[in-house]
């Protein structure tokens, strides 16, 4: 009876989420990707490692081998919140492609893990048919009890009080599974580690996106999967985009501006903020070397010379040594670390090139030759550093120059000529 009643209730659950829901602000399937597909994943069913899946309450990337999400992505802000109870049940996701293994809820039983929400209950909580949404099994991963229920349940609740002045934007997923420990039937890996990315956009008028500026909160995380951590403050695990990127291999930000989403991915909340005091020079040449102090340039990832990236060295938390890069114009200088970003409020002056004049140096030797400058050499601004002697001479060495471009130089022999072009760089 339990059984047929659990398929049942799975089989409405996948017939509703495609229903229309009541307007909410971040309810939507067009919603729950505004900061983009990390992993690009697609509705493609023979993609089975990296499946997209778009509800009304979030969006996830599948990966059937793993028999969990890579990720899940939604928003969240308080009118989104009812008075609707947590559900007391786990669904089959009887949407997924017919090839997929359908994970049980019988598959964690006796494995010690928790059926841990990616998109929390607590989340959708405006609609039965929402909540629900959030008790299917695509959208759960094994998370260990002191994990799931304490410092993890805790940041879900931060993220919940943020979004009173906020719209919550949320991405979240397992990951490092070298571990061969896996749930009680041997269908689900356990992750060694849960991550999280909350940006916090304040409310006001435009598009969510728009909101978004340098200075907008990012909280990363990157929590192990084990216990022992249970009243452990969130805050003991903050870390960065950036680094975050590095261990899932997916990428983040990505429908931001590239300048925006580079200062964001860098960010540590909490982390003092980052401030230029001077440079030294304030002018100079390309490939020339720079000298940023300043306070906070712990984890620093750019350097750029008016908006052009260059290569640097961190000497401490206090001094940058950068080195002014092809293609840097005169304007302000910025540097991008956990703490922010940080803008010089006077401009460095690259200075411009001066193109020395080329010189061409002929060593010619030899007997019985006659050597000679064409009729039409005359205009080119010639100068011979060397009497020539036309009668007999050896190991001859002559010097010209030229103030012009693109010369042609013609040495006149019995036996032919010689051309030599000089050219500016």
């Amino acid at each position: 009876m339990l059984a047929r009643h659990f398929v049942s209730r799975a089989f409405v659950i996948g017939c509703l989420l495609f229903s229309v829901f009541p307007a909410h602000a971040t309810i939507g399937v067009s919603l729950q990707l505004l900061l983009g597909n990390p992993s690009g994943a697609t509705t493609d069913p023979t993609n089975q490692n990296n499946y997209l899946i778009q509800r009304e309450v979030e969006a996830i990337s599948y990966n059937n081998s793993k028999r969990q999400p890579n990720w899940a992505s939604w928003n969240f802000i308080s009118s989104d919140n009812g008075s609707v109870t947590r559900s007391s049940i786990f669904f089959m996701d009887t949407s997924l492609p017919p090839a997929f293994y359908q994970v049980l809820t019988s598959d964690y039983s006796g494995s010690g893990y928790d059926r841990g929400h990616m998109c929390p209950s607590a989340d959708r909580t405006n609609t039965r048919t929402n909540n629900d949404a959030t008790f299917l099994m695509s959208n759960i991963i094994p998370q260990a009890p002191d994990n799931n229920q304490g410092l993890w349940a805790d940041l879900e609740n931060y993220s919940r009080a943020i979004a009173a002045s906020n719209e919550v934007l949320v991405i979240c997923g397992p990951e490092g599974f070298g571990s061969a420990v896996t749930a009680s039937s041997g269908q689900i890996p356990i992750a060694s580690n849960v991550w999280k990315i909350i940006v916090a956009v304040p409310l006001g008028g435009g598009s969510t996106l728009s909101r978004i500026t340098n200075n907008t909160r990012v909280i990363a995380v990157n929590i192990p999967n084990i216990q022992g951590i249970r009243t452990d403050p969130w805050q003991n695990y903050l870390t960065s985009v950036n680094f975050l990127q590095t261990n899932t291999g997916f990428t983040f930000f990505t429908t931001l501006n590239t300048n925006l989403a580079t200062i964001l991915r860098a960010r540590v909340d909490g982390s003092a903020k980052t401030g230029i005091t001077n440079i030294t020079p304030t002018s100079g040449n390309v490939s020339g070397s720079v000298v940023i102090r300043g306070t906070n340039f712990t984890g620093t990832t750019t350097v750029w010379f008016n908006g052009q990236a260059a290569s640097f060295t961190v000497n401490s938390a206090n001094q940058i040594t950068a080195t002014v890069p092809p293609g840097a114009t005169t304007g302000p200088l910025s540097v991008i670390a956990a703490g922010g970003i940080s803008t010089t409020t006077s401009n460095f002056t690259v200075n411009s090139l001066v193109v020395p004049q080329p010189t061409l140096s002929i060593a010619l030797s030899g007997a019985n030759v006659v050597l000679s400058w064409p009729t039409n050499a005359v205009g080119y601004n010639l100068q011979q550093t060397a009497a020539l002697n036309p009668s007999a001479w050896t190991n001859y060495v002559g010097t010209v120059t030229t103030s012009g471009t693109n010369r042609t130089v013609t040495l006149t022999t019995p036996s032919g000529r010689m051309f030599f072009r000089l050219s500016n760089p």
